[in-house]
């Protein structure tokens, strides 16, 4: 069994003993089952990735002492943004754990014309506070160091003004874009990338006609209709696959 791995985002490369929260202690000690002198990963979620042995458990606090410092997995060459229009229910749980494990940099809710989610739903820090618990939660299961920016909800104007030096992917219905993903890259791979992804109820003709006076490609995935959610899994892998990890 892999050994267990702990978010510390305060971690240093002089530390030798670290404080695991009450969360994380519960954790390994009553589902895990976890020992004293058990190995365990920590990671700060930046990228920093140290091996160490449980030196104190009572399932109310924990302590790490730290053997060395590991080698993470890497991560992507592009540092890409996935822009997402609000989903509903677990939709978005689904989004953020396996845009997570795809490697995105950052992941940013996005209100569109379309969305149907109530505002009451997303405007509480209660949405955001979740969604950022997926991605922890998935940087662990994945073994990944870096946890993304699960970034404050922003419209989709916004999400075209910002970083305009960026070349943006606005995901399409098959009839409204001519060529796929694999042909509508930049070669040279960019440096940056961001990648809008519609709601259910897909983009509307103004927010089409801003998107390319804003100079976004418009790109579609195969000739199916795919679901919302699962949108961003297909174009990551498809980006990856034309730019490599």
């Amino acid at each position: 069994m892999p050994a267990p791995r702990v978010l510390v985002p305060s971690i240093t490369a002089t530390d030798r003993v670290v404080s695991i929260d009450a969360a994380d202690a519960h954790h390994l000690a009553r589902v895990l089952r976890a020992n004293i002198g058990d190995e365990v990963r920590v990671f700060d979620g930046r990228g920093r990735e140290c091996t160490g042995r449980l030196a104190a458990l009572d399932g109310k606090s924990a302590s790490v002492n730290i053997l060395h410092e590991s080698t993470p997995t890497p991560e992507p060459h592009v540092k890409l943004t996935l822009a997402i229009g609000l989903l509903k229910g677990e939709q978005m749980d689904t989004v953020v754990r396996d845009a997570t494990m795809l490697g995105a940099t950052s992941i940013v809710p996005m209100t569109t014309k379309h969305v149907v989610v109530a505002a009451k739903a997303w405007k509480s820090n209660t949405a955001l506070e979740r969604w950022r618990r997926v991605a922890v939660a998935s940087a662990k299961q994945c073994g990944r160091a870096v946890v993304p920016q699960v970034g404050a909800v922003m419209s989709f104007a916004d999400v075209l003004a910002s970083a305009p030096e960026v070349p943006k992917f606005l995901c399409v219905e098959p009839a409204l874009a001519a060529h796929g993903m694999e042909k509508s890259v930049s070669n040279p791979r960019p440096l940056a990338a961001v990648v809008l992804v519609g709601p259910e109820g897909g983009w509307s003709a103004a927010e089409l006609d801003q998107a390319r006076a804003a100079g976004a490609t418009l790109v579609n995935l195969g000739p199916r209709t795919l679901r919302a959610e699962t949108v961003p899994t297909v174009v990551l892998t498809a980006l990856w696959t034309a730019w490599g990890w």
